[in-house]
């Protein structure tokens, strides 16, 4: 298997991560743990691909062996909590993609892109308890900068990266 690729979105890409994210282990740690529609997928997929017109980055899908496994990228945060307007670097692949290191090498692609672009700092939002998406925050050179509170009552760590 060769490492992941990274493409801005197609539209086609919301019926695979519909598919991908249509499971509550995938979930568990993304906010109240929702299962989306599709619907949900081609509007967020569409957003992504305004983005990187706009700015070059964006949720990108990951392709592994040329397979859409998920995405990861850069894009803003844009909850009402936590850093918002920060640039998120953020990653979420299908259960059968887990534990291949494709998500570190995505995110990894994804956070160079944004240091060329000349992005001067990144943070990651990691529900506690997900040690998967912590270990790929620290393996991208991530600290704890903050601890906030989400508004379903979770604890969640702003991990945070310094590029310039």
């Amino acid at each position: 298997m060769t490492g992941p690729e990274l493409r801005v979105p197609l539209p086609a890409d919301a019926d695979p991560w519909s598919e991908l994210f249509d499971d509550a282990e995938v979930m568990r740690f993304i906010g109240s743990g929702e299962i989306r529609d599709r619907e949900y997928y081609a509007g967020l997929v569409q957003r992504q691909r305004d983005l990187a017109e706009r700015t070059g980055l964006c949720l990108f899908s990951v392709l592994a062996d040329g397979e859409v496994a998920g995405f990861a990228g850069i894009h803003p945060w844009s909850h009402p909590w936590g850093p918002t307007g920060s640039l998120e670097a953020g990653w979420r692949l299908g259960r059968r993609f887990w534990g291949r290191g494709l998500a570190t090498a995505a995110a990894r692609s994804a956070v160079e892109l944004a240091r060329a672009r000349g992005v001067p700092r990144l943070v990651s939002m990691v529900q506690q308890g997900n040690e998967a998406s912590a270990a790929v925050a620290r393996k991208l050179g991530m600290t704890v900068a903050r601890v906030h509170r989400s508004p379903d009552g979770a604890a969640v760590d702003e991990f945070e990266l310094r590029l310039d």
